[in-house]
């Protein structure tokens, strides 16, 4: 009698493993829709059309890239959230949407830790801290112990606020107890010109942006903030060789899809994306940026994007930094 009432929902339970392997095996069944918060040019915009020629043949429909900027990424992950769980949209975000913008003070109308999956990365990045090279440190010590010597603050330069060096400056200040004094800048390249000529004494970016003033020798790289050292610094330590554990600020662009898309689904996506991702084109890209890029299976990148964004997520409740500030 046991196995009897049991059969129907045996029968239900298989039935289920049927469709759901059927529906992996016809999908994708129209074109895929990738949404983005990048406007057109920007930087992941042109990593998701670097991608959309290799996902396309792997995956066998076109992918059509679609341009939701504004909101501080609010309207393109608004978008992806509420599209219908099937596969067939996928969105690119970064850990700014994925997490911190709920607690950054900007409105949102979707839950970012329970509305997307984490199907596949697109590239990561590691912050690098600079000084002005007439300031005479070299070392992250050599500039605690100014500070602290000097008894003074310095000013340290970024692209806008709640933006990743912003987080960096902060992030360095609180860690270490030194004075420092964020300086937002509308882009990057005004903060380095400024940093290099000593209107601010430190600045916060990336190695595409700062390599040309780190080869003139008119900023010194003081550390990366990421797990490992940058391949094309490999003379520079990262921050917890010098002694600040879990200052890792990787910034992040990965591929998410609505929850409850199907897992046979989304591991289907994971391997078109691995293999996108590794085409010679895109990695020559990603190396040339001085970023790095993580083969991952479908559960590994979505334990590494959780434990990232939680440290993230961390460092925005250390440093009290919010939009409206």
């Amino acid at each position: 009698m046991k196995t009897l009432k049991c059969f129907p929902r045996l029968f239900c339970a298989s039935m289920l493993a049927i469709s759901l392997s059927a529906t992996a095996q016809s999908w994708p069944t129209k074109p895929i829709k990738l949404i983005t918060s990048a406007a057109p040019g920007g930087v992941v915009d042109i990593y998701a059309r670097r991608h959309q020629p290799h996902l396309q043949n792997e995956l066998g429909q076109a992918v059509m890239v679609e341009n939701k900027p504004g909101a501080s990424g609010a309207i393109a992950g608004d978008a992806a959230a509420k599209a219908d769980a099937d596969g067939h949209t996928l969105f690119m975000g970064s850990q700014n949407e994925l997490g911190l913008i709920g607690q950054l003070g900007v409105p949102v109308r979707y839950d970012p830790a329970k509305d997307f999956s984490i199907v596949g990365l697109t590239i990561a990045g590691y912050p690098i801290l600079m000084v002005n090279s007439q300031l005479g440190v070299k070392t992250v010590a050599e500039l605690v112990a100014y500070i602290k010597a000097k008894n003074t603050s310095l000013d340290c330069g970024g692209s806008g606020t709640a933006t990743i060096g912003h987080f960096v400056c902060a992030a360095f200040a609180v860690r270490t107890g030194s004075k420092i004094q964020y300086v937002p800048y509308k882009a990057n390249v005004p903060a380095m010109t400024d940093a290099a000529s000593g209107q601010v004494q430190l600045v916060s970016a990336f190695y595409s942006e700062v390599a040309p003033f780190i080869a003139t020798g008119k900023l010194i790289p003081l550390g990366v903030f990421g797990a490992t050292r940058l391949p094309l610094l490999p003379n520079v330590p990262t921050m917890e060789e010098q002694g600040l554990k879990d200052l890792e600020l990787q910034s992040y662009t990965v591929y998410a899809v609505p929850t409850g898309t199907p897992v046979a689904v989304q591991r289907k996506l994971n391997t078109a994306i691995v293999k996108a991702a590794n085409h010679p084109d895109v990695m020559d890209k990603v190396k040339a940026a001085g970023g790095v890029y993580f083969d991952m299976n479908l559960e590994e990148t979505q334990a590494w994007q959780k434990r990232i964004q939680t440290r993230w997520n961390n460092i925005v409740q250390e440093t009290g930094i919010k939009l409206d500030k």
